[in-house]
């Protein structure tokens, strides 16, 4: 195939957008946008944004509809790469899952607030995931099996290291999503309620001015003989409410 110039790519991006449907959809929001804007200045911005986020809404679910067969076909071949990609590995997979991994790991042992159990998990997972890789590639090239999306799939002990790997870093991913969500979003929550409920808990402290007065001590300084030398000096006497 001939390679296109960068002003040929332009043109034909532009004649398939125009001659599409999405064109349409394209020009009606865009209207939305510039009524939106317009009306604003003198209508309540909230029911402004609110009818447009409606219309273009309805425009969306309406388009939608028209191209329910392309999105089926779209997620078929999607999820038909997928299965590709977890039972015919390739050297991308094994590369991405290695470097992925190792960032992970690094990232683990900068932050200095982590817990050494998480970090002993996630300096011990990449080694391993890193050393059954290198396990695959060592057998092919002992057996000299050919490297390819196919070999891997064909040969029993080449495919259950595929998958141990491959099971223990997925396995390993869900467990930090999991340990994340529960570290930043609920325990935050719940420590925020906990201290919440302290502050409404927290009884109102009155004194009773009246009270305070009668009780408050009173010192005649005129009583004390500051020039006296001994080293005893007699305090005065509280006064006490009879």
């Amino acid at each position: 195939m001939k390679e296109l110039t960068f002003l040929q790519i332009i043109t034909y991006a532009a004649k398939a957008l125009v001659n599409s449907e999405v064109f349409v959809l394209i020009i009606l929001e865009l209207a939305i946008l510039l009524l939106a804007i317009a009306f604003s200045r003198v209508i309540s911005k909230k029911f402004v944004s609110t009818v447009a986020i409606g219309s273009s809404l309805i425009l969306a679910v309406f388009y939608g509809v028209n191209y329910l067969d392309t999105l089926s076909v779209f997620m078929n071949n999607v999820s038909t790469k997928v299965m590709e990609y977890i039972y015919f590995p390739s050297t991308i997979e094994f590369l991405g899952t290695m470097i992925a991994s190792f960032v992970i790991m690094l990232i683990t042992l900068a932050n200095k607030n982590e817990k050494k159990l998480v970090k002993v998990i996630n300096t011990a997972v990449p080694i391993t995931i890193s050393f059954l890789f290198f396990s695959i590639i060592e057998y092919m090239n002992t057996m000299e099996i050919e490297f390819n999306e196919f070999s891997v799939f064909t040969e029993p002990v080449l495919m259950s290291l595929n998958e141990l790997a491959i099971g223990l870093f997925v396995a390993w991913i869900i467990c930090l999503i999991i340990y994340k969500v529960d570290l930043l979003i609920i325990r935050r929550t719940n420590a925020k309620k906990m201290v919440e409920a302290n502050v409404l808990n927290i009884d109102e402290i009155k004194i009773d001015n009246q009270q305070t007065s009668e009780n408050l001590v009173t010192v005649n300084l005129e009583a004390i003989d500051f020039n006296n030398n001994d080293d005893e000096i007699e305090m005065p006497k509280l006064k006490s409410k009879a």
